[in-house]
């Protein structure tokens, strides 16, 4: 989840696209502004991505969530 600087969505998230391991980014409501799903295989990459995403301009901060479980319901 990040919190973002307003007027920077479109540059900050052409910049998120380009980062590898992020599968979604999903612009919403609330208390955060864009929630980003990725897919890494350990804490090292997940460690690695947040770095990235820390150094684009506009990326207030980050809050990381571990999904342990998912359930899908079609």
């Amino acid at each position: 989840m990040t919190n973002m600087y307003p007027g920077v969505y479109t540059k900050a998230l052409d910049e998120m696209k380009k980062i590898k391991f992020i599968e979604k980014i999903s612009i919403v409501t609330g208390k955060y502004d864009i929630v980003v799903k990725v897919n890494v295989k350990n804490l090292e990459q997940l460690d690695k991505l947040t770095s990235q995403l820390h150094k684009i301009d506009g990326v207030e901060r980050t809050n990381t969530q571990v999904i342990e479980k998912d359930y899908q319901f079609l």
